[in-house]
């Protein structure tokens, strides 16, 4: 089908009687809210075609629980990509779609819906049922794929610096690379303007404008995670945990020499504001009032350099110009590099006097933020190396001889007592507790209170999170609180989160100087798993050993790799790792730290951590298994995507009750038990198996022997 014919199709004299929800990924069954939407919709009946995962039947039930677990009478019509030649084309499959009157697409490749509901350029019957729906007043709602597919043009790929600086790829083995940018046709439900999804999270605003340009299209509508797009006629309502990008290039120009674009207008919008979709108009929530300029008003750019196309850097910036005093500061930029082709690509975005509009509300101590007609120019140039020098700016804390971080690898409620009882002796009471990292703060919060409790631990919470910090960080009492606990200790969950909360808005938050007063001064820091990952300068914010293998490492959010980010900068040892065997991270960990030039990384096993002392050079371990560190000598490694070369790279295990200096690793490491021995080769055969389930039968096979000889202990490399 072509993309006229598809258009042509949409633009029936029939009214859309319908609504749409477009929603944005990683929608969670706690969002009581979207799902209220969705119910309000389509009178608590909805099908449920999961054919956008490999995996349909799996996915297609447990979606179809939590719809059920919501109120919803939901069923999974099995119209499968694997069976579509029957099941696109199966009357009492289609009558099934007809008796429940709307549709939730499931996430996974969008190619697989429009490659099961349009066949040889056809719209099947099935696809034929599903418009009726919409015309006839039912819901059409998709989440990340599902929404992929609602506009006419459709992104099928690729990341934003991919998409800016080398365009479309149009190799005939382009769908082998996902990052590779890519377009195609969607089916055509949204007649608005381009879409794109897991939008913020994922750093998604070059390859949209990029697409729209291409596609013609002068709307554009970035949708975040857990968030949505209803649209009703139109009109649009934004619904869900954070918002959408709305992006106008109506009055934009661009010039393709070195792409740029210039003059497009961007607003963010969050949960209760709209969009007038014919007017391509925003519409702030009748709660958002003006910002005012204050004493906390940011009068300057953001200390915090990240990369242009970071989880949420975009969206850091914008936050922090509606917040700013626009007689000192409206305007701000950030960049990301492309080392391959040579291009620096940045963003540049501003607060306009008279045009733009900066609003907020608060809603149960969270802030809601709109921002009206920021300007955002994009520029591609050709540079000869990379400029960037991203850095949190947050000050090299100076703590104490006595002070220490204390990472741990997993959760300590579930390690042997005698591992917990080292753990708790490193404590000292009260124990302020902080969640920030979990999705869910409050219950992650509670079990670790009801846990010290158990062991006789006075502790107390911390209530600080994303969406709290800005109120946490005007609130002296609690700031003299976190100064004055004994310790403070950080539960597992998200590292983005952490990251996010503290450097909110590309600053270091009061919460965060607080943090550091109190370390500085000796107070311990007890970081579990994703906490304790993004304690450190640099951090593995997602992506696993497979993916490493077939991609390699990058700082675009969006990346397929393995993705790092900058951390909170407590730590400058290394890149850190946790839950190390279990997920069999070893891949990912060598991958990455060749790839930011980092000496030294650090993979928190299972039931066991490291206490990294005030000075930085001495580390002990405790619980159980160990730490695996890996040493690369920067000058020799020549370990990179496809290439398992191990050349300059050793690994060591240090186990329970070891505290060594870095620079006597090797000595300290030179005898170990068997079971420390069985489990470094345990890791390296998980490090094989990556490597072929991503490569599968290749020139540069995985030289076994060759492995096994990092496991000796030469002299340290220096």
């Amino acid at each position: 089908m072509t993309p006229e014919s598809i258009q042509k199709t949409n633009q029936s004299d029939r009214q859309a009687l319908g609504s749409l929800a477009l929603i944005g990924g990683r929608f969670e069954a706690d969002n009581t809210a979207l799902f209220k939407a969705l119910l309000e919709r389509c009178d608590g009946r909805i099908a449920v075609c999961s054919m956008a995962s490999g995996y349909p039947e799996e996915v297609g039930a447990e979606t179809v629980e939590e719809f059920r677990a919501q109120g919803f009478y939901a069923e999974l019509v099995p119209i499968f990509y694997e069976n579509r030649e029957e099941s696109a084309f199966d009357l009492r499959l289609i009558e099934r779609l007809e008796a429940f009157g709307s549709v939730f697409f499931t996430g996974g490749d969008q190619s697989r819906i429009v490659g099961t509901l349009v066949q040889q350029g056809n719209e099947t019957p099935a696809l034929k049922a599903i418009r009726d729906l919409y015309f006839s007043g039912g819901l059409i709602a998709g989440s990340s794929a599902g929404a992929a597919i609602m506009s006419g043009p459709m992104i099928l790929g690729g990341t934003s610096l991919n998409a800016i600086s080398r365009g479309v790829d149009l190799r005939d083995n382009g769908a082998e690379d996902f990052d590779a940018f890519r377009l195609g046709e969607g089916l055509g439900f949204f007649t608005w303007g381009m879409v794109d999804q897991h939008f913020l999270q994922r750093g998604r605003v070059g390859r949209l404008i990029k697409a729209a340009q291409l596609s013609g299209e002068a709307l554009a509508f970035g949708i975040d995670e857990n968030s949505a797009l209803i649209v009703q006629g139109s009109r649009g309502e934004v619904v869900g945990e954070t918002g959408i990008l709305f992006i106008d290039l109506r009055k934009a120009s661009f010039e393709d020499s070195e792409f740029s674009v210039r003059n497009a207008r961007v607003s963010y919008l969050d949960d209760g504001d709209a969009i007038d979709l014919q007017r391509g108009k925003p519409i702030p929530a009748a709660d958002k009032r003006r910002t005012r300029v204050g004493r906390a008003s940011y009068r300057s750019p953001a200390p915090v350099r990240r990369n242009a196309f970071a989880s949420y850097g975009l969206h850091d910036l914008i936050l922090r110009l509606v917040e700013c005093d626009p007689a000192f500061y409206s305007k701000d930029s950030s960049s990301a590099f492309d080392a391959q082709y040579g291009n620096q690509v940045t963003l540049h975005v501003q607060r306009r006097p008279r045009r733009s509009r900066a609003l907020r509300a608060v809603r149960n101590g969270e802030i809601r933020y709109s921002a009206i007609n920021f300007n955002l120019d994009i520029h591609c140039a050709a540079l000869d190396a990379c400029p960037l020098s991203e850095s949190t700016q947050v000050l090299r804390p100076d703590p104490a001889p006595e002070a220490r971080l204390v990472m741990l690898g997993s959760t300590p409620i579930d390690w042997s007592y005698a591992a917990r009882q080292k753990l708790l002796s490193e404590l000292r009471e009260p124990v302020g507790v902080l969640s920030t990292a979990s999705g869910e703060p409050t219950a992650m919060a509670e079990r670790y209170l009801d846990w010290l409790a158990s062991e006789n631990v006075q502790a107390e919470l911390l209530p600080i999170s994303l969406h709290n910090i800005e109120r946490a960080s005007r609130d002296r009492a609690l700031l003299k609180t976190i100064e004055r606990m004994g310790s403070l200790f950080f539960t597992g969950g998200d590292q983005r989160r952490v990251t996010e909360a503290l450097l909110h808005c590309a600053e270091a938050t009061p919460v965060l100087h607080s943090i550091v007063t109190a370390y500085e001064r000796g107070t311990p820091l007890v970081a579990v798993a994703a906490s304790a990952t993004a304690l450190g300068n640099r951090m593995i914010a997602e992506g696993d050993s497979v993916s490493a293998w077939r991609y390699g490492s990058s700082e675009d959010a969006s990346f397929s790799g393995v993705v790092v980010e900058r951390g909170i900068g407590l730590t400058r040892l290394g890149l850190i790792d946790q839950n190390f065997v279990r997920r069999h991270r070893l891949g990912r960990l060598l991958i990455a730290c060749a790839a930011q030039q980092e000496r030294f990384g650090f993979g928190l096993c299972e039931g066991a951590g490291m206490i990294i002392h005030g000075n930085e050079r001495e580390i002990e371990v405790i619980g159980s298994n160990g730490v695996v560190v890996v040493e690369l000598d920067l000058e020799r490694v020549r370990l990179a995507p496809k290439v398992p070369d191990p050349a300059g790279i050793r690994l060591y295990i240090l186990e329970p009750g070891q505290r060594v200096r870095l620079e006597d690793l090797a000595g300290a490491t030179a005898e170990r038990s068997a079971s420390a021995t069985a489990l470094l080769k345990e890791t390296l055969d998980d490090l094989a198996r990556d490597y072929h389930a991503a490569l599968g039968e290749t020139d540069r096979s995985f030289n076994t022997p060759r492995w096994l000889e990092t496991l000796g202990n030469p002299p340290a490399i220096h």
